[in-house]
């Protein structure tokens, strides 16, 4: 093939190239404007619906219709016409109505379908939480909103305000709430929260807790200044005057002031120390050389199948590392809350050796919290968080062998995850 024939034969290909972008834009564009029209009958049809609707309403208020006389039945008013149009936004865009009037004689005419000042259907006001809480803020609606429901749909950002005001509503009703009386075990951990341009961060108070079907549930999110005994003290009281009598097994890091509250609260539960927490602060006291090495013998024993294993493999870190008293101090002196695990079901160890069911969820909280830079107060991000917590409670994973959670509850003893046969 000449150089001219290959110089033609990529001319054509180019051409055809060109061809197909413009029949794949040509379809696109076709779609779109289908897409619009489909809208536009849509919305036609609404409107249509709507207006016939509200007619009849005050055709049903009056008792007649057109150009028929009451007789001698008592007369409710006359037709007068129509209200100036009102737009009206609705989950696939705006219409707008005309609401009938009715010279009033026979007592007041209200449209059940339509209140007074009504603008917005109830399915759009549903959106506006879900919109806030995953990061549309106070004053990003109206794009946000003019992209839904068209020019001129968008909502006062006042709307935002309120919302938070019935958030902290909800959240005091929430914390209010009674709970069960046993709990095979919760998780404790302060989590602090970076609120908008406050200096001080957000201290929150959590307990988490696993009902009788093994479904993890947030028991309390309190706000507090410090992690002291008095203040979880506070956190546990509430726990009881709320219901609960009887807790299986804590889990949390090593916040000394839980632990004392726990103590005095509920003497008889179980204690478990969060391994993430403990491997870090015995590595922080390593030099980095040993850190490698040292990581992995405290995985073996986070990985024991026994507790007699597992106390063996300590004994052997603190020979191996007793150069450096720090490392070994921490982890021996805390041995018998490293170990509270295998006295329930094996099954359940997995959940059991970390305070992560509490701190993954708020990983996506602080999150959004961070980006809500409008959002100066402790108290509106108290309940931005509550209702982030609530929507992503739905979506936690269930304890594995949820069956045994109620054994536990029940009082069956386990050692080493095994279940111990009656004698």
């Amino acid at each position: 093939m000449s150089d001219y024939q290959k110089e033609q034969e990529a001319a054509r290909k180019r051409q055809e190239r060109r061809e197909k972008r413009a029949e794949r834009r040509r379809r696109r564009a076709l779609k779109q404007e289908t897409a619009s029209l489909l809208d536009k009958v849509a919305l036609t049809g609404a409107q249509e619906k709507i207006q016939d609707a509200l007619e009849a309403e005050r055709d049903d208020f009056l008792e007649r219709d057109w150009y028929v006389r009451t007789g001698k039945a008592k007369l409710r008013g006359h037709r007068n016409g129509y209200a100036q149009s009102r737009q009206v936004h609705l989950a696939g865009g705006s219409i707008e109505v005309e609401m009938p009037r009715v010279i009033k004689d026979g007592g007041d005419f209200q449209s059940g379908l339509l209140a007074p000042y009504q603008r917005t259907s109830p399915k759009v006001l549903e959106t506006l939480p879900q919109l806030y809480l995953y990061g549309i803020s106070t004053g990003d609606f109206e794009a946000a909103l003019e992209c839904l429901l068209g020019v001129g749909a968008a909502l006062s950002p006042s709307t935002a305000s309120r919302l938070k005001a019935k958030w902290a509503e909800e959240y005091e009703a929430w914390q209010d709430r009674p709970l069960a009386s046993h709990y095979a075990y919760i998780w404790a951990d302060g989590i602090y929260i970076k609120v908008g341009r406050n200096k001080e961060k957000l201290a929150l108070l959590v307990v988490m807790g696993a009902d009788v079907d093994g479904r993890k549930h947030l028991l309390t999110l309190i706000a507090g200044q410090r992690e002291s005994k008095e203040q979880w003290l506070e956190v546990l009281h509430d726990l009881k005057e709320r219901g609960v009598e009887w807790i299986g097994l804590a889990v949390a890091d090593g916040i000394a002031g839980f632990w004392s509250a726990l103590e005095e609260a509920f003497p008889e539960t179980a204690r478990q120390r969060c391994w993430v927490h403990m491997m870090r602060n015995i590595l922080d006291k390593l030099p980095k050389p040993k850190q490698a090495q040292a990581r992995k013998s405290l995985q073996r024993i986070y990985g024991a199948a026994t507790r007699a294993e597992a106390k063996a493999r300590i004994a052997r870190f603190a020979e191996s590392y007793k150069a450096y008293p720090p490392a070994v101090k921490c982890l021996v002196e805390n041995q018998d809350d490293l170990v509270g695990y295998f006295d329930f079901p094996q099954e359940h160890w997995r959940h059991l050796k970390t305070t992560n069911p509490v701190e993954s969820p708020f990983s996506a909280v602080k999150s959004r919290v961070k980006r809500a830079k409008r959002m100066m107060q402790h108290w509106s991000a108290l309940g931005l968080v509550f209702k982030l917590m609530q929507d992503q409670q739905t979506r936690w994973h269930r304890l594995n062998a949820p069956e045994l959670v109620a054994a536990v509850v029940a009082g069956v003893r386990y050692r080493d995850g095994l279940q111990v046969k009656a004698a």
